[in-house]
């Protein structure tokens, strides 16, 4: 009594085969896709308008300066950003510390300054 018919034995050929084509092609095309990575920037806004982009992968200090002597300082560092210095009432974007994470954003509501993390293809 044979278990295995010769139709039986092609289809599962087959089958296997189709699974490892598959498989290659998901490592080809997730390769390739690992090779576009995407780049992070700090975006930052003043009265709604952005006023600067700068990438996470590079360590800088960017001031802000507005009339009234309004000013906060933003660093970046390591890849993550943070306000160090501001000279609002409340301070509360000082407190806020540092984010390295997109949608998390840092706000100095007195001075209308939102500095947020976004990622883009290059």
């Amino acid at each position: 009594m044979k278990i295995w018919k010769r139709a039986d034995i092609v289809l599962l050929t087959l089958i296997i085969a189709v699974g490892l084509v598959g498989v290659m092609f998901q490592q080809l095309f997730q390769s390739s896709a690992d090779e576009t990575e995407t780049q992070r920037y700090a975006v930052i806004e003043v009265a709604g308008e952005e006023v600067a982009r700068l990438p996470l992968n590079e360590n800088t200090t960017y001031t802000i300066d507005r009339e009234d002597d309004m000013y906060n300082v933003v660093v970046i560092e390591d890849g993550s950003v943070y306000m160090s210095e501001a000279n609002c009432p409340n301070l509360n974007c000082i407190r806020q510390g540092k984010i390295s994470e997109v949608g998390v954003p840092i706000v100095c509501l007195p001075h209308q300054v939102i500095v947020m993390i976004v990622e883009e293809a290059p």
